[in-house]
């Protein structure tokens, strides 16, 4: 839950030292004004790299000579009566949730 609101975390603090930056140079205190410009743009720049990277976290890319290897060790594993360890597996190899890792293996393990 905290990585989903990183990058707008990133902002608010984007937002408050830049104002406070601003504040600072109008104010005649250059040295902290420009510290807080510095650092406000900083965080800005921060906020829109999470949330940038937000959207390209769960998303991996997988061959399909890698996917039909895989199904075969999974079909093994389920055989096995090992049906957590499959659904594990499968997570780690697609970077899906555990909802549509569960679905992919009570599929398989359908099909077996």
């Amino acid at each position: 839950m905290l990585e989903s609101r990183k990058w707008k975390m990133f902002l608010f603090a984007g937002v408050c030292f830049t104002f406070a930056g601003i504040m600072s140079t109008i104010e005649k205190k250059s040295f902290n004004g420009y510290m807080f410009l510095f650092i406000g743009v900083l965080y800005l720049v921060l906020s829109i790299i999470q949330y940038k990277s937000k959207d390209k976290s769960n998303k991996i890319v997988v061959s399909d000579i890698v996917l039909e290897n895989m199904n075969i060790e999974l079909k093994n594993l389920i055989e096995q009566g090992e049906k957590i360890k499959a659904i594990k597996k499968y997570r780690i190899v697609t970077g899906l949730g555990l909802k549509e890792a569960k679905d992919y293996v009570d599929s398989l393990s359908e099909k077996i």
